[in-house]
């Protein structure tokens, strides 16, 4: 029998961008979680956000450590 269940609707993922650095008046983004998962970022990375507009979605570019890559057809 087949899973006929309806799929989940696409949605953007939850992008928190956190200082744990004290007494700063800038913010200097020490950790990235994506959807509630930290992950790691190399030193020195950037983190581009895009206009923020009623009009468009938002942008995030991270550069982060991938633990692993995989690339294939659905249906694989």
């Amino acid at each position: 029998m087949t899973d006929m269940r309806k799929p989940e609707p696409l949605r953007g993922a939850d992008i928190e961008i956190i200082d744990r650095h004290h007494g700063d008046k800038v913010l200097i983004p020490s950790a990235v979680r994506i959807n509630g998962v930290e992950v790691p970022l190399p030193s020195g990375a950037r983190i581009q956000i895009s206009d923020m507009t009623d009009d468009d979605a938002v942008a995030v570019t991270v550069t982060m450590f991938a633990r692993r890559i995989t690339i294939h057809h659905e249906d694989d």
